[in-house]
């Protein structure tokens, strides 16, 4: 991909904050991320499924599934064409550190909900939270669309980008792995994470606590662009 794009992500607790914020970015954009917690995966909860409305048809919504059945959760969203992000860590039950390698029941299940969610029409991303290492998504490079490494823990936007996640995506990256990134993007972290083969930058804060929309997306877009150069 030779222009990185800007993925504004929306966390909303209610539906007026949700359609609030999509109207700021919609002119502009050409995909959004919509954020989904279910208060167990991680410790906060969004507005519910059925309050995210239409989303215009010029925009692919990327579900971005932080809950403990997200299957469940992509078959009620029912979108067909949308992608569906979903964490290897929801199918690890011991913890959160991505043990899924030497659990063949868990890697069963993750692809049983990558089947099924491409049976249903959508398209599927592979999350990995920070202590996820990137040789975890592995094997499952060939089914999935793009990997999405988080730069933060998930659960809440205006944290500091981790910079640590940086070889993880060149090494995602380096497989032919489309690699989105999420958490603490803003000028400067976006040109880090395109220069380490980002090609998705997810965006919350950096968007939605300016006056101008459109101009916080513009200035991304610049300091992404200058990543590639470097």
């Amino acid at each position: 991909m030779s222009k990185i794009e800007i993925v504004p992500a929306i966390l909303a607790k209610t539906k007026e904050e949700f359609y609030s914020k999509l109207s700021k970015v919609a002119p502009y954009v050409s995909r959004v991320q919509v954020d989904v917690m279910d208060g167990e995966f991680v410790p906060n909860k969004t507005v519910g499924i059925g309050d995210i409305g239409k989303i215009p048809p010029h925009i692919l919504p990327e579900y971005h599934l932080m809950v403990e059945d997200p299957v469940a959760y992509a078959e009620e969203i029912g979108r067909r064409g949308a992608v569906y992000e979903i964490h290897l860590e929801s199918f690890t039950k011991a913890g959160r550190m991505g043990g899924i390698g030497k659990n063949p029941k868990a890697q069963d299940e993750l692809m049983e909900a990558i089947r099924r969610i491409r049976k249903m029409g959508g398209r599927v991303g592979l999350a990995l939270s920070p202590d996820t290492p990137a040789s975890q998504a592995f094997p499952f490079l060939g089914y999935v669309e793009l990997v999405l490494v988080m730069t933060v823990y998930p659960g809440f936007s205006g944290q500091k980008y981790i910079a640590e996640m940086e070889p993880k995506m060149r090494l995602l990256a380096g497989k032919g792995a489309l690699v989105e990134v999420d958490g603490g993007i803003e000028v400067g972290t976006a040109r880090r994470a395109a220069s380490c083969g980002a090609a998705l930058l997810g965006a919350a804060s950096a968007i939605f606590s300016k006056p101008d929309a459109k101009k916080a997306i513009d200035e991304l877009q610049e300091d992404a662009q200058k990543g590639l150069q470097s």
